[in-house]
């Protein structure tokens, strides 16, 4: 898959913890491997990840972009 759109750790207005980024990347790289089947362990890890961040509104962006799938707007417009 190409996830060149996709919102990286770095590309958020606020700090990202640095475990949260990790998860995010691992996150990200699954996705470009196509790991379907294992989908669920990243997904898992930024869920326990992002609540390491200190903004709770902050959390529920990346949590919502992420875990609630918004990041496939950014794929579907780039198609």
């Amino acid at each position: 898959m190409d996830v060149s759109r996709i919102k990286g750790a770095h590309d958020w207005d606020f700090p990202v913890p640095e475990i949260t980024a990790e998860a995010i990347d691992d996150f990200i790289a699954a996705l470009a491997r196509d790991e379907k089947h294992f989908m669920d362990i990243y997904y898992d890890a930024v869920d326990s990840c992002s609540r390491e961040m200190s903004n709770e509104r902050d959390e529920m962006v990346i949590r919502n972009y992420y875990l609630g799938n918004e990041w496939m707007d950014d794929v579907r417009d780039s198609a």
